[in-house]
């Protein structure tokens, strides 16, 4: 069972990287869109908002499954 608790660990890295390297191509479009300050700030506040959200929720599953595999 610890095996598959890794297993599920890893699977939850991998997901940060993609929401952290989807965040860094988010901020990028967003430099590019040459916007006023005041807007351009506040969608990188809105798109951390949203990886600090589904970071959250990848760590909610992972406590949800830790929970699961090592009860069952």
């Amino acid at each position: 069972r610890k095996e598959l608790v890794k297993e599920v660990k890893a699977i939850c890295e991998d997901a940060k990287v993609s929401i952290r390297n989807i965040r860094r191509d988010g901020l990028e479009d967003v430099k590019k869109a040459e916007l006023p300050e005041d807007e351009a700030k506040g969608m990188e506040k809105d798109i951390q908002d949203l990886v600090n959200e589904y970071n959250k929720k990848i760590e909610n599953m992972l406590k949800e499954k830790e929970q699961e595999l090592l009860t069952v």
